[in-house]
């Protein structure tokens, strides 16, 4: 079998359907021998968008996610849309067409060490040959879906796809019990000595699936919950446990719930996130995850064990009505101080108007900005998966390819993208990749005409703001873009009924929506 159609057949078997990039000479092979299997290219504007859609697509889908890149520049592209797998955990393999051997060390165009630009940014990176190829694309799958997931990289020597791939034999795979060994009895104590407890759970428990577990031992024992912004939705924000985002909005008003714990459990929180030395006290902390972390808290008890394992432990804790109060007086603190803000147009209507009109199950990608601190704090998904951000990485740009591949997942799922202007610009030709493949997405951009997140942050130095101005006048000066309506809307009811509109529509609308951006010095806290 020639290795294009290896690959193609383990890839599906797999479960792949979709792989992204942009193609080079030495694809070809690979595009057809993917198309004979059933698995769709996705011809992208730009190779970071295809690591941001494959990326995404192994979180809605549960399937690792394919992306592809050719020599040099196409190789360099798709490099920060890998980075964004490795800090926001998602599994991926990211292809990459490479000289062959009798090359590697010469000056040659578009000519670099692919291994080298890799390896900082991936949890393996192979380079393939027909002798390894079997061995490591198994390899690769394994690794990259292993905690914490994340990308791995298959270097592809352009002259590899007209050999053959000598398949090895295949033994029984072994999955390993991942035990936590013996009790650590030091931390059952700490738990049931504790009178006010705090939970704190992040990223790693919503991906583990730990929502169901959490809300169970929730119902038996009362404490307040606190999450990173990758974990909204683990819990509903209604819940009377809830006690708010860290990081995001507004988060000092938690300072006093925090401030009163005799104990934090973290509950699969990964300091990808944010670090616990940024917003703990001296206080003990069980930290329980998958794998032993670098905390970097002074006196931490780390427990590595399955996600299932965590709520064994959880047993030893007692109701804290203390705490619980609170809690409560911490979200509503929050929530009253973001209603505050929501008069005239603000990003606070805006959100506020999407929350009342879009419908429950949609699915919101959010880009990197100002605005995602106020949607991490007042955006609340039904259910894990439905907000779709990057807080790991953090690269502006992410937000649209997010929605295409969240789209592309599902046809049949209202899908929102909310962005700046910024991020917008950044990967603004994928609107021509939307439109290509027929998906519908609605995208609200809230043009301030500044990367105001930036000058923010001048102003807190102290420092007049420099290098931040984006543009005068209207973002878009059109009523249409790529081929894609754009609405611009400067009022609530205009946001309302350009919102309708884009819902009943059957194409993508952009709603370029002129906001004030005064409340988000108000809003922010600095970090």
């Amino acid at each position: 079998m020639k290795f294009p159609d290896y690959l193609a057949g383990v890839l599906r078997s797999h479960g792949v359907r979709y792989w992204f990039g942009i193609p080079g000479g030495p694809s070809i092979p690979y595009l057809e021998a993917f198309r004979n299997r059933g698995i769709e290219f996705i011809l992208t504007s730009h190779e970071a968008s295809a690591a941001v859609m494959a990326d995404v697509t192994a979180r809605v889908t549960g399937i690792t996610g394919i992306c592809h890149a050719t020599f040099g520049p196409g190789a360099t592209n798709l490099s920060t849309g890998v980075g964004g797998a490795l800090l926001d955990r998602s599994p991926m393999l990211a292809l990459t067409s490479e000289m062959p051997d009798e090359w590697l060390d010469r000056t040659a165009q578009m000519n670099i060490d692919h291994q080298v630009l890799f390896r900082p940014l991936t949890k393996a990176t192979y380079r393939l040959t027909s002798d390894n190829a079997a061995e490591f694309i198994e390899k690769g799958l394994m690794t990259a879906n292993e905690e914490y997931p994340g990308p791995v990289h298959l270097g592809i020597p352009s002259d590899l796809a007209g050999k053959e791939a000598r398949q090895r034999k295949r033994g029984k795979s072994s999955a390993g019990e991942n035990s936590d060994g013996h009790i650590n009895e030091r931390a059952k104590l700490l738990l049931a000595a504790s009178r006010r407890p705090l939970i704190a759970a992040g990223l790693t428990a919503i991906r583990n699936g730990a929502g169901r577990r959490l809300l169970r031992f929730l119902e038996q024992c009362h404490v307040p919950v606190v999450v990173t912004p990758m974990a909204k939705g683990i819990i509903p924000a209604d819940h009377p446990c809830y006690a708010g985002v860290l990081f995001h909005a507004l988060s000092n008003r938690l300072r006093g719930l925090v401030s009163e714990a005799d104990l934090v459990i973290g509950l699969g929180y990964d300091p990808v996130e944010y670090n616990y030395e940024s917003w703990l006290h001296d206080v003990p902390l069980v930290h329980f995850d998958t794998m032993e972390t670098d905390t970097g808290h002074k006196g931490v008890l780390d427990v590595a064990a399955p996600a299932e394992k965590w709520f064994e432990y959880l047993g030893e804790l007692q109701s804290s009505p203390e705490m619980m109060s609170l809690a409560a007086e911490a979200k509503s603190s929050i929530r009253h101080a973001l209603l505050a803000k929501s008069s005239g147009f603000t990003p606070v209507t805006v959100i506020e108007v999407l929350r009342d009109m879009l419908p429950p199950e949609t699915v919101v990608t959010a880009d990197v900005g100002s605005h995602l601190h106020l949607l991490g704090q007042m955006w609340d998904p039904v259910s894990p998966g439905k907000l779709i951000m990057t807080n790991g990485w953090s690269s502006m740009g992410f937000g649209f390819p997010a929605a295409m591949a969240a789209a592309l997942a599902d046809r049949n799922s209202t899908v929102v993208c909310i962005t700046g202007d910024g991020g917008m610009m950044m990967h603004a030709g994928e609107i021509l990749t939307a439109r290509r493949y027929g998906l519908k997405i609605i995208t609200v951009v809230l043009a301030d005409g500044e990367l105001n997140l930036i000058r923010l942050k001048e102003s807190w130095a102290n420092i007049n703001s420099y290098g931040t101005e984006l543009y005068s006048g209207s973002l878009f000066g059109s009523d249409n873009y790529l081929g894609t309506d754009v609405i611009r809307v400067s009022s609530r009811a205009g946001l309302q009924k350009a919102l309708g509109s884009a819902l009943l529509s059957d194409k993508s609308i952009i709603i370029e929506a002129v906001v004030d951006p005064a409340v988000y010095s108000d809003l922010i806290v600095r970090s």
